[in-house]
């Protein structure tokens, strides 16, 4: 398989690369809510 396989590291696969920047979506997104939720708290 590929992990055993020696010599350099790949670059990150474009795989990696999209897993990456979902993380930060995801990141991004729950900051969004957390801000969004203390805002309707205040409304009540």
């Amino acid at each position: 398989p590929e992990v055993f396989q020696q010599g350099k590291k790949s670059p990150q696969t474009a795989e990696e690369t999209l897993i990456g920047a979902l993380y930060q979506e995801i990141g991004r997104l729950k900051m969004e809510l957390d801000w969004l939720k203390k805002k309707a708290a205040l409304l009540d």
